[in-house]
């Protein structure tokens, strides 16, 4: 009697005690997340829950809840505002937006960000042009910005900062903002990669960072150059809590801050890694994973860093989950908060601190 022969799926069940833990590993990252594009809709269902997550429909425009359903087009709900009496659907003010492409394709091309691509690279891989890439990337990582927040901070905070050099990337004199004589050459493959001037300059970018015991993070851009206490009350006032207690090291600047939002402040001294329970050890680190994370894009325009150090916030907030629970996260929060951002905004984009 002629044996059955085997099904594909036979062949595959057999074949899976045989792998060892990383290929293991490997093959179900790759099954979740093509099982994620076989539940598109899925998705797009929790996207809408997640936006009218209070329960009713609100206007993108004037944020009114005055809506009522206003007919389809082209398969998509449409809702008309009685306050603004202005018209829009599910995907109006997201980065999806006036989109020809389809869901699947979006999805693809989140997976290629979290995968760390370059823009050149997302764009091979989703047969799109390398300025859609581009302005893909910043209008979902505007998105992502409003999802992940600002950052409220309480308890016991550690807080330092950390300098990149300023990048004038992108500002070329085809650009409408570009102010002639600004940009200059940073012969990036001579000797002069090295700044030019020894210690803090205007050459370089602060940016702030903060982190308490209970995982809340802010970081941002503060100015330029040498810290400056109004520059530093301006990042932090609002968002840490009174009372609470605030680790940092010896720079001037914090001590004033403590007074002034009614912190209680712990200096540690210039060489010492700790004092009791209170160091700056987890900020330092998150340094280190900045820095890295920073490294793989050889250069970042300082008016769009502001948006990468929300992407890098994102990674912090979900890098103990599986890639294609990241992957569902990053889509439905991307495509369910409301974003004006604009390919003339991201051309003409100041950085943060200006």
């Amino acid at each position: 009697m002629a044996k059955k022969k085997k099904t594909i799926k036979e062949k595959v069940l057999a074949l899976i005690p045989k792998l060892s833990q990383d290929e293991f590993e490997e093959v179900a990252q790759f099954v979740e997340l093509n099982h994620i594009n076989f539940h598109i809709d899925n998705l797009q269902r929790e996207v809408k829950e997640t936006r009218y997550s209070k329960g009713q429909y609100t206007c993108p425009f004037c944020h009114g809840t005055h809506v009522v359903k206003n007919g389809t087009k082209k398969g998509l709900q449409r809702y008309l505002c009685r306050h603004c009496h202005k018209s829009f659907s599910d995907q109006t003010a997201t980065p999806s937006c006036h989109s020809k492409k389809s869901p699947k394709l979006w999805l693809q091309y989140l997976k290629c960000m979290l995968s760390g691509y370059t823009i050149r690279k997302c764009a091979e891989e989703c047969k799109i042009n390398i300025a859609t890439s581009f302005f893909w990337r910043h209008k979902i990582l505007d998105a992502l910005a409003t999802a992940v927040g600002v950052g409220d901070l309480e308890g016991l905070i550690e807080a330092d900062e950390t300098f990149f050099r300023y990048n004038r990337k992108g500002n070329f004199t085809k650009v409408r903002s570009y102010k002639k004589g600004v940009r200059t050459s940073t012969g990036r493959t001579t000797k002069q990669t090295k700044k030019k001037k020894r210690g803090l300059s205007h050459e370089q970018v602060a940016v702030g960072t903060a982190l308490d015991r209970l995982g809340n993070l802010k970081m941002g851009l503060i100015c330029t150059g040498r810290l400056e206490y109004p520059a530093l009350k301006r990042f932090y006032e609002g968002y840490i809590s009174a009372n609470s207690t605030l680790c940092t090291d010896s720079a001037h600047g914090y001590s004033t801050l403590s007074e002034e939002l009614h912190l209680n402040h712990i200096k540690i001294a210039s060489g010492k890694r700790k004092k009791d329970i209170y160091h700056i050890q987890h900020i330092n680190s998150l340094h280190s994973r900045l820095k890295a994370f920073m490294s793989d894009f050889k250069g970042v325009a300082t008016k769009h860093l502001q948006n990468y150090l929300y992407w890098f916030k994102f990674i912090e907030i979900f890098k103990s989950e599986r890639e294609s629970i990241k992957l569902e996260r990053a889509y439905v929060l991307s495509q369910a908060n409301y974003t004006d951002c604009s390919v003339e905004a991201i051309r003409t984009r100041t950085p943060a601190f200006v």
